[in-house]
């Protein structure tokens, strides 16, 4: 399979539906070799290169021997670099046979700025593209597609082409790479259930279920306002991944030579990183922003002080500990430090009073005997914060504001997925921002599926936390939320995470 092949897929199945890009690319496969690199580029599992889009913009005028002005130009009609680049030259037309690998090899490249070599590489193997070649070329790049298709997507399309189960791919893909567990596939053969040094496993999660279901055999740990992070160690190689499992580590040099320090040095730990305030306390969760977004990442340290704070251990001096019970996984960790402050007995309220006045969000309830189920939100964590509903929810639709916020989207209009498409759950515009406000707008009109009567429909790439007094339901059967508001935009998750109807049904 060549990159044209590649690029002529990637266009046909642009902004479909997912089960019709499911469909189509399984199907697809079918008559194309190198599968797992065909894997490896849509799941974007390649090492990041350091390009950004304001160096490869002016890399693309030097390649069309124009001024930025010129692209600039293209920019504001397209709004995306891919794009603007292919109506640039649309009848540009390549006899290049370009392969997957030597795609990756260009995706993979540490476009250092002081390194004249990757701009000669990416020039040679731009020019030798058509149009639509150079369009996912510089979308893939800049680890922007557009097309929608996440990671769930990826999962159904490797289990619908490969006749497995989603449950069996699901439970494969929590120890390997989606492309490695496609390289299995291909050989017939089943993918190792281990965890090794800087392969990602995907986070277990916790329901929201109420404290009658909660688990009898129970410990239970603060619930803490950060970001979620699985940090590797082997020797003096440390690997922060955040819970995309996108490698962030130079985002947190601080915790880098901190885990260093530990007595253990091998290990997988699963944890949170919060921001601090000067006293140690607990900062908000949006300061967090300034080590995420920022590229002076010695500015970051200096700007936002953080804390890390392990939960759990997958792997630790070389041993697997995930089907472990919770109790087990604790008792290997006994001399590591910067552990979650928990209780392994008595009154888990009083308990969750402690964490709120301590600044925290709450607790986590874990079930003392269970294992860590990688991938799986369960009932074997319940989590208990203060008593508003908080649901993460889709943007579906909006519509612009008025008086100082005429510029900008407003109101937005909230969904859930169900088994019938997306369902509208409530109508939202309080808890933002004015930067939120414009970030929002600006990533929001890169994913307009339609308008009508003033309002704007997206195609479902954008959650929000959303918190609420109650949740009801009519006679026919319509949610909607009393006093909703945004506490958080969830860049850290997909669509997918986002909850479901049927989560929603169940806190009725």
């Amino acid at each position: 399979m060549t990159w044209k092949m590649m690029c002529n897929l990637l266009e046909a199945t642009d902004n479909a539906i997912p089960t019709r890009q499911i469909s189509m690319i399984s199907k697809a496969m079918e008559n194309f070799e190198d599968r797992p690199s065909l894997i490896q580029i849509i799941s974007m599992e390649y090492p990041s290169n350091n390009l950004g889009a304001s160096r490869l913009k002016k890399w693309v005028a030097k390649a069309f021997d124009v001024h930025d002005d010129e692209v600039d130009d293209y920019l504001v009609i397209y709004d995306e670099l891919g794009e603007a680049v292919y109506y640039f030259d649309s009848s540009a037309e390549s006899d290049s046979e370009l392969s997957l690998n030597q795609v990756i090899a260009l995706l993979s490249y540490q476009y250092s700025g002081i390194d004249s070599h990757g701009n000669e590489l990416f020039e040679s193997a731009f020019n030798d593209m058509s149009a639509l070649e150079r369009k996912w070329f510089i979308r893939y790049l800049l680890r922007t597609p557009r097309n929608g298709m996440s990671e769930g997507t990826t999962k159904k399309i490797l289990a619908k082409h490969y006749g497995k189960t989603q449950a069996t791919v699901k439970k494969h893909t929590s120890f390997n790479t989606l492309h490695n567990t496609c390289n299995y596939y291909e050989r017939q053969e089943e993918p190792p259930l281990l965890i090794t040094h800087g392969s990602f496993i995907s986070p277990m999660l916790a329901k929201q279920i109420p404290q009658r279901k909660w688990p009898t055999d129970r410990i239970v740990d603060y619930k803490y306002d950060g970001n979620r992070y699985q940090i590797h160690r082997s020797g003096n190689n440390v690997i922060i991944f955040n819970r995309k499992g996108n490698v962030v580590t130079n985002q947190y040099p601080d915790i880098v030579e901190k885990v260093r320090t530990y007595s253990c040095d091998e290990f997988i730990f699963d944890g949170e990183i919060y921001p601090v305030k000067e006293d140690g306390s607990p900062a908000p969760h949006q300061v967090l922003g300034t080590r995420v977004h920022s590229k002076n990442h010695e500015e970051a340290v200096r700007k936002c002080p953080v804390r890390w704070v392990i939960f759990d251990c997958l792997k630790i001096n070389g041993e697997t500990t995930m089907d472990l019970s919770y109790r087990e996984r604790i008792a290997k960790m006994e001399n590591v430090e910067d552990q979650a402050h928990r209780i392994t007995e008595g009154d888990p309220i009083a308990f969750y009073h402690q964490a709120i006045a301590d600044g925290f969000e709450g607790i986590i309830v874990k079930d003392a005997s269970a294992s860590y189920q990688a991938g799986k939100r369960s009932v074997s964590w319940a989590k208990h914060k203060p008593p508003r509903i908080e649901l993460d929810l889709v943007i579906m639709g909006a519509t612009y504001g008025e008086g100082k916020r005429a510029g900008v989207f407003g109101s937005y209009l909230m969904g859930a997925r169900s088994d019938k498409g997306w369902t509208e759950v409530c109508w939202v515009g309080t808890g933002l921002s004015d930067s939120d406000l414009v970030r929002l707008t600006n990533d929001l009109r890169k994913n307009v599926d339609s308008f009508k009567n003033g309002q704007y429909s997206f195609l479902p790439r954008i959650v929000l936390e959303i918190s609420a007094d109650i949740i009801t339901r009519d006679s026919e059967g319509n949610l909607s939320l009393r006093f909703p508001r945004v506490n958080r935009i969830r860049t850290d998750k997909f669509a997918a995470d986002a909850n479901t109807f049927e989560d929603i049904l169940e806190m009725i």
